[in-house]
């Protein structure tokens, strides 16, 4: 099937994308996507040059995110997930996350449902999840995440940060980012810049959590000197003197961490007290 050319392509994607989202049997979603996963490639790296240019136009969008799509229910599966990243679909979606501040309507759906994609697939803790890790790791993944959190729209920040922080969760990531001094820099610098934020735009408690849990992954390598040092000095004021005491209040477990960071780092918590 050709979805690249012929003037029934949007009602094709469309119909294609709600039968393969229906719940039905696993394997038949699963089968149909491995059938259709060239032309939806296609469909993705022909919108590329508009998105890049700034001329793709909210149809062109909606298809691009249609083919998307099916890609995410694909990640659903362990296997699937593997032959996506070894296919290197990551590669494919780079581009779309690449340096550009333009914000024009069209381009961030586009980049949200490359972003919830790349989500799906970080699925590290799962079947086939380390090999995974280990071929997402030498990609653009980290520059690719600070990115879009530096740049992107609230949604754009909430699911980049957590892609950011479930690599930093695991060893192979957290390694990667100490190992590499501009890396690492960089980490703290754009967490930094997005606590900021959270000054008057008030986060949800997931995505605070998921901010303190990327601290908490980076403050276990204190055993490192300079990595300590650039940690600890990094960590914004404003997570330990209280300014999200709203937040903190209907969520206990975010007070726990933020006190277990205090302790990592011997930080002076202020006003930040641990309650049992």
């Amino acid at each position: 099937m050709d979805l690249h050319y012929g003037n029934n392509r949007e009602k094709v994607l469309m119909q294609l994308n709600k039968f393969i989202t229906q719940p039905r049997s696993e394997s038949m979603r699963i089968n149909l996507g491995y059938h259709l996963s060239n032309s939806f490639d296609t469909e993705v790296i022909a919108a590329k040059p508009k998105f890049l240019d700034s001329t793709l136009t909210p149809r062109e969008s909606s298809q691009v995110c249609n083919a998307l799509s099916v890609f995410q229910c694909m990640a659903s599966d362990p296997g699937a997930r593997k032959w996506l990243v070894q296919e290197k679909i990551h590669k494919i979606l780079y581009p779309f996350l690449k340096e550009t501040t333009n914000v024009m309507t069209p381009r961030q759906p586009v980049r949200l449902s490359i972003l919830i994609l790349i989500d799906a697939l970080t699925k590290f803790d799962e079947l086939h999840g380390h090999e995974i890790l280990h071929l997402f790791l030498q990609t653009q993944i980290f520059s690719s995440c600070l990115h879009c959190i530096h740049h992107g729209d609230m949604p754009i920040k909430k699911v980049a940060t957590h892609i950011l922080m479930k690599i930093l969760m695991h060893e192979e990531g957290l390694r990667c980012c100490y190992s590499r001094p501009d890396c690492l820099r960089s980490v703290m610098e754009v967490l930094g810049q997005l606590v900021e934020t959270f000054s008057y735009q008030i986060p949800s408690s997931q995505h605070l959590k998921d901010v303190i849990r990327c601290f908490l992954s980076l403050s276990r390598v204190g055993w490192i000197p300079r990595v300590y040092e650039t940690v600890r000095n990094g960590v914004p004021q404003q997570l330990i003197d209280n300014t999200f005491r709203v937040i903190i209040h209907v969520d206990p477990q975010i007070q726990n961490m933020l006190y277990q960071l205090v302790l990592n780092l011997n930080l002076n918590p202020n006003n930040c007290s641990h309650e049992d």
